[in-house]
C-alpha cells in the first residue's frame, strides 16, 4: 500500500516577490518575463517537493521515467535533449533511478557504442503512482489561472520555447 499523501502546501506562502510589499521594492523584476518565469517554477516546485516528499523524486527524474516509459530503449543523450538537461547532467540522475530499480541500461541495438534505457516494472508501478500525486497538485495549481488560464499558459510557454 503506497505511503499516506501529505497534506498539502499553503499555495499563498509563495517562494519570492511577484510585487512590491514589506518595504522591499521589486522595481522592475515582476514585469520581466525570466523572472516571473522563475517565480513560478518555484512556486510549482516548492509544491512538487512538499507533495512528494517522503519519495525521494525529483522533478527530473520524474521527467526521466515519463520520457523513457514512452520511448522504450531510448539512448540517454535523446533523454538529455527532449527534457533540456546537458547529458553530464542526466547521467547521476539516471545512475540515482538505476540504483532505485526504476531504470535499467542496456547496449543499443542498432549502435552497441551507446546505450539504452528501458523503465522496470517497479519504475513503471512508481512512475504511475507519482503520477496520480501529480496531476491533482498540477490541478491545484492550475485552479489559481481561472478557466482556461491552465491551457493558455501552456500555450504561451510552448510557443517561447519552440521560438
Amino acid at each position: 500500500m503506497p505511503p499516506a499523501k501529505p497534506s498539502l502546501p499553503d499555495l499563498t506562502e509563495r517562494p519570492g516577490q511577484v510585487e512590491s510589499s514589506g518595504g522591499i521594492d521589486m522595481g522592475i523584476l515582476p514585469s520581466l518575463m525570466g523572472y516571473m518565469l522563475r517565480q513560478g517554477q518555484l512556486c510549482v516546485y516548492q509544491d512538487f517537493f512538499h507533495i512528494l516528499a517522503t519519495e525521494n523524486i525529483r522533478p527530473p527524474q520524474l521527467s526521466i521515467l515519463e520520457v523513457v516509459s514512452r520511448n522504450p530503449g531510448i539512448r540517454p543523450s535523446d533523454v538529455a535533449e527532449a527534457i533540456g538537461i546537458k547529458r553530464a547532467n542526466l547521467v547521476p540522475l539516471v545512475t540515482a533511478l538505476e540504483k532505485r530499480g526504476f531504470l535499467t541500461r542496456a547496449m543499443a541495438e542498432a549502435d552497441r557504442r551507446a546505450q539504452s534505457l528501458h523503465v522496470t516494472p517497479e519504475g513503471a508501478e512508481k512512475l504511475q503512482y507519482w503520477l496520480s500525486i501529480v496531476r491533482p497538485h498540477e490541478d491545484r495549481l492550475a485552479e489559481r489561472l481561472g478557466a482556461h488560464g491552465r491551457e493558455t499558459l501552456l500555450k504561451l510557454l510552448q510557443t517561447l520555447v519552440r521560438g
